[in-house]
């Protein structure tokens, strides 16, 4: 959200997920499953404007239904095969169901002495902006798309617990794919004014999507915001049952 060269993304932001995973192996060490996740998912900015010195921060929450579906590879010692610990890797295709009612796209202006100067957000399909969100409409789209795909890679280690239930430690990460930012034209209805605008929510010197004019070329402006897709890098703690 208005991000240019003047703010910089924090390095990281901790989320968590959670869901269940089922798997079938075809033989001791190869197998074929999907999970079924509860996911979050966002972004933080921070930031100065070089002009003001006014501080700058703003966050992106998310959450999605998450479905990898993965091949899975685990070690076996012909020599000891009842050797309780094992090496895991997975790797498989995602999709992704954003619930567009739970996404909050954020932030605020303050100055040197750490007043609010102003603020802006979208919740769902609900615009505000100002010093006390003075003004405000509804958006008739998303600003985010509904579905998102990539691809997932784990590796780690189980640990046999009794003799049908075992204990896995991965490391994980998810790449996705598609730009989860809405790039076509929306319309925005100003509360108390009859007729809809152009949603310029990344206007000016903050283009994103607008599409540039001669005078902007001329100016100087260049369109500055690349896709915007989903990464993340994490562990996860399971419990399994062989059935």
């Amino acid at each position: 959200i208005k991000a240019d060269e003047r703010l910089n993304p924090e390095m990281m932001n901790f989320n968590w997920a959670a869901g269940a995973e089922c798997i079938y192996w075809f033989q001791p060490t190869i197998g074929f499953g999907g999970q079924l996740l509860y996911w979050n998912a966002g972004a933080k900015y921070t930031g100065e404007d070089t002009l003001t010195k006014y501080k700058f921060s703003a966050s992106t929450k998310m959450t999605y239904l998450k479905l990898p579906l993965m091949f899975y590879f685990k070690s076996y010692n012909r020599y000891y095969p009842n050797r309780r610990t094992r090496l895991n890797v997975g790797f498989g295709p995602y999709i992704a169901l954003l619930n567009v009612n739970e996404v909050s796209d954020g932030g605020v202006w303050k100055d040197t002495a750490g007043n609010l100067v102003s603020s802006f957000g979208v919740s769902g399909g609900t615009y505000s902006s100002g010093l006390n969100n003075e003004l405000t409409g509804k958006i008739n789209g998303k600003i985010f798309n509904p579905i998102d795909i990539g691809f997932v890679f784990q590796i780690g280690g189980e640990v046999r617990l009794w003799k049908r239930t075992v204990v896995s430690l991965v490391i994980r990460t998810d790449v996705g794919m598609s730009n989860v930012e809405n790039t076509k034209g929306l319309k925005i209805k100003y509360d108390g004014v009859d007729d809809p605008e152009d949603f310029n929510y990344w206007g000016g010197l903050y283009a994103k999507y607008t599409p540039l004019t001669d005078a902007d070329k001329a100016a100087g402006i260049e369109s500055n915001r690349r896709a915007t897709k989903n990464f993340s890098v994490g562990t996860f703690l399971s419990i399994k049952k062989y059935f």
